[in-house]
């Protein structure tokens, strides 16, 4: 208990959020609720059976790994709205839908009976946090051993590591655009680099060690293990799964790296919104919160649910001082900026 209160008190100094206002709607909960969901299949499929056999409310769900995807897709359909709720990804993916208005809050009743931190929810109830992760560097060890190892360099330790000359158009990363982790990325290089030019030259360094982008995160985990890369980057509960799924990968937690809150937000107009309610509270239930650790690989947001096993304790991850207010304010002109100075120069 003591690592998750210095764990929490570390992310509310970094964490900071926009106040907004808002009204709900009130819709008898039955039927079906359509889950837009940006989160792994096995999780998913776990979940969506329990709160139906908890609630008898049946659930419809959209899969697509790529958060950035789902948000293009909830602008899209403002005006006939065809999902209930929206869960995963960062809330940075999050907050800003609720400042265009295309998410409603909801006062879950299960943050103050669990006594959840109030970091892990908005101030003004439009997401709320229900898992937290850490962005990890990725390794193939065979091909290490047979094209690094030999040059008398140890396994990376940090992302500057990464920078090597050894590993040219040899590492895999996600896209800003598309991939929360990789934004979350992204700042984290202008956190610990000092400032946004610090971060971007970083970047623009970073950029020509990379052999692909991809549209999501856990990509990289696929070119890593069939060796068509040697390392790359990705959140620590896809790699962790791959791990216990016998892929060949090494996973390996830099210091000075980010830290993901996975959002879950009701969209306006939904058809649903009592039933999307009790999805929410579902998600933050201790039932829950232990299958989203024990499948997803996340640490919990509740103090009654043991953290995941296969990763290290969150006391031993030391994160960079993360400005979570500036990365939400300033996402669409860093992506934009990171599209002309370094996607479109590809």
């Amino acid at each position: 208990m003591k690592t998750r209160r210095w764990v929490i008190s570390t992310l509310a100094t970094l964490t900071m959020a926009i106040g907004l206002a808002g009204t709900n709607a009130t819709v008898k909960a039955e039927g079906k609720i359509v889950i837009y969901a940006a989160e792994d299949e096995k999780t998913l499929a776990a979940l969506t059976k329990m709160f139906t056999e908890k609630t008898g409310i049946d659930t419809e769900v959209i899969r697509i790994p790529a958060a950035g995807t789902l948000v293009a897709r909830i602008r899209a359909e403002k005006d006939a709205p065809k999902a209930d709720v929206f869960i995963g990804g960062s809330i940075e993916f999050h907050q800003p839908l609720a400042a265009e208005g295309f998410v409603v809050p909801y006062d879950s009743p299960v943050v103050k009976e669990a006594k959840i931190d109030p970091v892990f929810v908005s101030p003004d109830n439009y997401w709320h946090g229900w898992f937290m992760g850490s962005l990890v560097i990725l390794l193939n060890p065979e091909r290490f051993d047979k094209e690094i190892a030999t040059k008398g360099l140890a396994k990376p330790k940090t992302w500057d590591d990464l920078l090597d000359p050894a590993y040219e158009k040899n590492l895999a990363s996600g896209t800003p655009a598309s991939c929360g982790g990789a934004y979350i990325f992204l700042a984290v290089q202008i956190f610990r680099n000092g400032g946004e030019d610090q971060g971007f030259e970083w970047l623009k360094r970073y950029d020509k060690q990379v052999a692909q982008y991809t549209p999501t995160c856990p990509a990289p985990i696929t070119l890593v293990a069939r060796g068509e890369v040697i390392a790359g980057m990705t959140w620590q509960d896809d790699a962790v799964d791959a791990v216990m799924s016998k892929q060949p990968i090494e996973v390996i937690f830099p210091p000075e790296t980010g830290a993901e809150i996975g959002g879950a937000s009701i969209i306006k107009g939904g058809a649903n919104p009592e039933g999307a309610k009790k999805f929410v509270d579902f998600l933050l239930s201790q039932e829950a919160q232990a299958v989203k650790t024990k499948l997803g690989h996340t640490y919990p947001v509740r103090n009654d649910v043991e953290p995941p096993q296969g990763v290290p304790p969150l006391s031993a991850i030391k994160l960079v001082k993360y400005d979570r207010q500036f990365a939400i304010a300033n996402r669409a002109r860093l992506t934009k900026k990171w599209e002309d100075e370094i996607g479109s120069k590809r």
